[in-house]
């Protein structure tokens, strides 16, 4: 069988490369906009359509893991048109190509849980079937996504939703709030500095381990029902003064925090915490890894890298 992952040099995409090779049953092959020494995967700019027929052409994959996407939804607000275009290209080419060259594979689509919005305390934990209240033009992307999943199924393109909440872990870039938080404690360490600068901890997200996240993508592509939206999550959230609170204390540095206004977003969602049930029960997934050795993991990731 071979799986595609595209997005694959990203940082849900390298993990979920690695778990389909340690798995061998799938030879996995991946797309990357810059490229990359691995020989599996391809440099390809799928917002370019010939580009991505010749790709599914050579490959004619059995299974379609997209991940490849405008992946920031802080950057979503200074980008707009580039985060919903570039996104919804992207999906549409891969879709149109499926159909050109009649081929059926399951698809994976990525949707994100930063979909539900402001939604009232009260609803929490959010199921699938939560109105949505879109925080951003990143989450107006995904949407589209999924509208495109609900269009296409009607031409014959069998794809599988997945809506994965916050997910972290070793190789994150920063940007978001446990990379720049490790990354900087790191940085303090070698540097015997004391200022770590934060954006608003108060708010609560529920954070899942990249791992388990990328082996719920596995699942779902094999029992995941067609055209469903799934939820990955591990339903409790944490807000990011208790992240930073773990953090520091898995480091001997005297660390003390200060307000940056740069971190702060436009729009931030006070409470975002889902409900996996029907993931659990249509796939047996469940997340396993604490997130202590998570958040461990990754300031090990950024303690490792060169100064």
């Amino acid at each position: 069988m071979t799986a595609l992952v595209t997005g694959a040099t990203g940082f849900a995409g390298a993990h979920l490369m690695a778990a389909l090779r340690q798995a061998g049953e799938a030879e996995a092959y991946g797309t990357s906009l810059s490229g990359s020494a691995d020989g599996h995967i391809r440099q390809t700019d799928l917002t370019d359509y010939d580009a991505v027929v010749a790709l599914l052409d050579e490959l004619r994959p059995e299974t379609i893991f997209h991940l490849a996407a405008f992946a920031s939804p802080a950057l979503s607000f200074k980008e707009p048109v580039v985060a919903v275009t570039s996104t919804l290209a992207m999906q549409i080419n891969l879709f149109q190509a499926c159909l050109a060259l009649r081929i059926k594979p399951r698809i994976v689509v990525v949707s994100s849980g930063q979909i539900y919005g402001m939604t009232d305390a009260a609803r929490l934990p959010l199921d699938e079937s939560t109105p949505l209240d879109l925080p951003s033009p990143y989450a107006v992307a995904k949407v589209g996504q999924e509208n495109l999943v609900s269009m296409y199924a009607k031409l014959g393109v069998e794809s599988v939703i997945a809506r994965p909440f916050n997910h972290i872990g070793p190789g994150q870039q920063p940007g978001y709030l446990v990379a720049d938080l490790t990354k900087q404690i790191a940085e303090l360490e070698r540097d015997g500095g004391e200022v770590l600068r934060v954006g608003n901890l108060s708010s609560k997200r529920d954070f899942t381990d990249v791992r388990d996240v990328v082996r719920a993508y596995i699942l779902l592509a094999a029992k995941g029902t067609v055209g469903e939206v799934y939820n990955v999550c591990t339903g409790r959230s944490r807000s990011g003064q208790e992240i930073l609170d773990l953090l520091l204390t898995a480091s001997e540095a005297r660390i003390r925090t200060e307000p940056d206004p740069a971190r702060m977003r436009p729009a931030d969602v006070p409470d975002l915490r889902g409900d996996a049930t029907k993931i659990r029960l249509d796939t047996g997934w469940v997340p396993e890894i604490p997130i202590e050795q998570t958040l461990s993991d990754t300031l090990a990731y950024w303690r490792a890298q060169p100064a």
